[in-house]
């Protein structure tokens, strides 16, 4: 490592990263037809099944009153069903639609091609320090791992972001 490169702060390292990865998710996205809190919502769903639309918001950081324009666009794609809980059917159980198991699928790999060029050179190793740095430890739960911020990782890869 050069001196010029130890004396960079971390900040910016960080910040340089965050805007390269900011820029291909939107691009992504866009071609995609979705926005960063459409693609939050689906990373939930892939990873939990099913969620109300109150323990969604929780999830996302979010108001109920936010995730639900952003369910009506999803809904009105295709892409998420709801239900009626059989226990209270006053809460609505939101989940993937086959086309947005599939539409998901296409996120994932989006994500994956992001990781490639962010993480070029980076050992898995260095990778699952960056985790546990950023809050994502791994314990002896059967490697499923265990988060402390569960707004930073979502499905172990991240999310997009917010926006309705």
């Amino acid at each position: 490592m050069t001196k010029a490169n130890s004396d960079e702060s971390i900040m910016i390292i960080l910040h340089q990263l965050m805007h390269l990865s900011e820029y291909q998710a939107m691009r992504g996205l866009e071609q995609m037809d979705l926005k960063p809190g459409q693609a939050g919502i689906l990373f939930w769903l892939g990873r939990e099944g099913e969620l109300s639309q109150r323990r969604l918001a929780e999830k996302l950081g979010i108001t109920p009153p936010s995730v639900t324009t952003a369910l009506r666009k999803l809904e009105a794609k295709g892409l998420i069903g709801k239900e009626g809980d059989p226990a209270d059917q006053r809460i609505q159980r939101i989940h993937l639609t086959e086309a947005g198991k599939e539409m998901l699928g296409e996120l994932k790999r989006i994500v994956g091609e992001m990781e490639q060029v962010i993480f070029r050179g980076i050992s898995q190793e260095e990778k699952l320090l960056l985790r546990c740095f950023f809050g994502y430890e791994r314990e002896s739960d059967g490697g499923k791992g265990h988060e402390r911020n569960e707004y930073l990782f979502h499905d172990g890869q991240g999310t997009p972001g917010y926006e309705a």
